[in-house]
């Protein structure tokens, strides 16, 4: 769960910063999910799914605030 966590906050991290695009990060984020899904047990889908909501959150606020600002990039 450690690993997920650590992979996604730097795959948001690096689309806040401008370093990927919104095609690129959302690949990303089902790419680190899809890796490590075999591997969760079952009492960690509430959190795969909290940190996984959280994740969307961002990126999508991100993207309502660069739409906004006429700064769509990447």
């Amino acid at each position: 769960m450690e690993v997920y966590k650590r992979e996604t906050r730097e795959v948001v991290r690096r689309f806040l910063a401008y370093q990927i695009s919104f095609p690129n990060c959302i690949a990303a984020l089902d790419a680190a999910l899809a890796g490590l899904l075999p591997r969760f047990q079952s009492e960690q889908l509430d959190e795969v799914r909290r940190l996984m909501l959280a994740n969307n959150e961002s990126v999508m606020d991100e993207m309502a605030r660069r739409e906004g600002a006429g700064a769509i990039s990447k």
